[in-house]
């Protein structure tokens, strides 16, 4: 990702203060998809304004926000803090090009309305044996009435069913705009590939 990336997301995190709110509810697909833990890790990947971490440490995890803006990450630590989850949520920057989730750490990862293909092994070896992967993002539908969006973007019709190959598939749907795909990985199987 680019500083140009990183100023856009910020500027927009900045400019909006819907964005902005403690009321931002986290995404439907994850509210239904997320197993309660007793202090198990988590992982949101490209997390934004952080809403979708609070939801997961209010359902007993301790979570990991990972984003390219530090204006939506700065607004996270803020509603973390006034929450009374701080010290449940680390959120951390990063270009989410270059970042790889370390192996076998988390017992949840979740992706909301972010799409990079080449995170896709990554994000099952990060899972633990029995862990969740919980995806919804934005599919060709989208361009229909947004056809100034990069293609490079947006998922092809079934594509998350074929994404995550060693994980059994819990759910999956698709509609005009979004794709989503709840996954686990199974019980006493480590999954690697060449990035090891």
């Amino acid at each position: 990702m680019t500083s140009a990336d990183r100023l856009k997301w910020d500027e927009r995190y900045a400019a909006d203060p819907d964005w902005r709110r403690e009321r931002q509810p986290p995404h439907p697909w994850l509210v239904g998809h997320t197993p309660r833990s007793s202090g198990g890790l988590a992982l949101d990947l490209a997390c934004g304004l952080g809403q979708n971490a609070l939801f997961l440490a209010r359902q007993g995890y301790r979570v990991t926000g990972v984003d390219l803006s530090h204006v939506g990450l700065t607004a996270g630590q803020d509603m973390a803090r006034q929450a009374g989850l701080a010290d449940q949520i680390l959120f951390a920057q990063a270009d989410l090009d270059q970042f790889r989730p370390p192996a076998a750490r988390f017992e949840l990862v979740c992706v909301l309305r972010f799409l990079s293909r080449d995170l896709f092994p990554w994000l099952a070896r990060a899972l633990k044996p029995g862990g969740r992967l919980v995806y919804a993002t934005l599919n060709q539908g989208w361009a229909r009435t947004r056809p100034e969006i990069n293609p490079e973007f947006l998922l092809y019709p079934g594509e998350l069913l074929t994404a995550f190959p060693g994980l059994d598939v819990l759910d999956q749907a698709e509609d005009d705009e979004m794709s989503y795909i709840a996954c686990c990985k199974p019980a006493g199987r480590d999954i690697l590939d060449s990035h090891d």
